[in-house]
């Protein structure tokens, strides 16, 4: 009986070594497929690439405000550091997107205004010490361009209107009319107006002060009383 069973035994004992490395290779795969899907649940789901940032300066550029230019489905941004300072004009539309650098020195949300016609036009200002200076920008046919000749103004003063009735915003400034030995006190002044290329359209008679210029607070010169300005 003894020699008989011991084959038997044997065989017994090799099927459960079998059969136990065959549970244990099911369970090491199983282990392998569930961390493998651990890992690719786990993992950050891509990105999409974003724009450089901006800079104003040294600074990331903060939006000022934005004004919306329907005729021609566009967006003016202003941007800036956080001080108002390194001011640039962004102009989107479905042609794409032109950025502008400004020397205006400092800027807020309400240094810029635009006025729709025949030639579009921006014009953004600011304070330069006592003065009003400003910057044009035109969309002639679809193309921005930055005029080159600032514009200024010792009355305080700035602003885009039709003067001249052709459909094409003018600018509209005002000029003080107080000269060097007149009293601290005085306030005369006169209106200047020119096209957006910078050439002079003419001048007002002097008003004794901004208040009394025709349309104040939006001043609105009458084109037929407007004359040489003085050099």
């Amino acid at each position: 009986m003894t020699r008989a069973s011991r084959p038997v035994f044997v065989a017994v004992v090799v099927a459960v070594l079998v059969f136990a490395a065959a549970i244990g290779t099911t369970l090491v795969m199983r282990q392998l497929r569930a961390a493998k899907a651990a890992s690719t649940s786990t993992q950050p789901a891509p990105t999409a690439p974003t724009d450089p940032v901006q800079l104003c300066g040294q600074a990331p550029c903060v939006k000022l405000t934005s004004v919306s230019m329907p005729q021609f489905k566009e967006t003016v941004d202003l941007l800036a550091d956080g001080k108002g300072h390194f001011a640039r004009l962004r102009i989107t539309s479905d042609r794409g997107a032109v950025l502008f650098s400004s020397q205006v020195p400092t800027v807020d949300a309400k240094s810029i205004t635009c006025e729709e016609g025949r030639t579009s036009a921006c014009l953004l200002q600011g304070k330069d010490g006592g003065d009003l200076i400003g910057e044009v920008y035109t969309d002639d046919g679809g193309t921005w361009r930055q005029t080159p000749i600032p514009f200024s103004s010792d009355g305080g003063y700035l602003a885009l209107r039709d003067v001249n009735g052709d459909a094409v915003p003018d600018v509209v400034t005002t000029q003080s009319r107080c000269d060097d030995n007149a009293p601290a006190s005085c306030t005369k002044v006169a209106v200047a107006v020119f096209q957006l290329t910078g050439e002079e359209i003419g001048c007002s008679v002097a008003y004794a002060s901004p208040r009394q210029l025709p349309g104040w607070p939006d001043v609105t010169p009458n084109p037929a009383k407007l004359s040489e300005c003085p050099s």
